[in-house]
């Protein structure tokens, strides 16, 4: 499932390109009713920068689904700059990863699946 926005559908082509089976949904709350139904491997949230939102998104799906892998992904230079997401990186929720949009092209492609479209994210 990619929850968040996503407006060139440039992400969601990069997983389908690799293989993926992919459910967009554009907020919190569709994302809690296609859990509720619905049974996702991985889940991949983009960021809104807010700890808080991140938090509930993820515990409310952990909730629906405690094996489901959940990864947020984060603009490069939010990394440093964002101290919402300095504290999600000093204290990680379990089974949970942070990643930009160009580490999870590259793991993508380490899992032998073919290069995402389009080059660096």
């Amino acid at each position: 499932m990619l929850i968040g926005c996503d407006n060139k559908q440039t992400l969601e082509r990069r997983l389908r390109a690799a293989g993926c089976e992919v459910v967009k949904v554009n907020g919190n709350q569709e994302a809690f009713d296609h859990a509720r139904h619905e049974v996702f491997d991985t889940t991949v949230l983009v960021s809104t920068g807010s700890l808080i939102n991140v938090a509930e998104t993820i515990f409310n799906l952990r909730d629906l689904n405690e094996s489901m892998e959940i990864i947020v992904l984060v603009e490069r230079s939010a990394n440093t700059t964002n101290r919402f997401l300095r504290q999600l990186i000093e204290h990680p929720i379990e089974r949970t990863r942070i990643l930009t949009r160009r580490q999870l092209q590259k793991q993508l492609h380490a899992a032998g699946r073919p290069a995402p479209p389009g080059g660096s994210a």
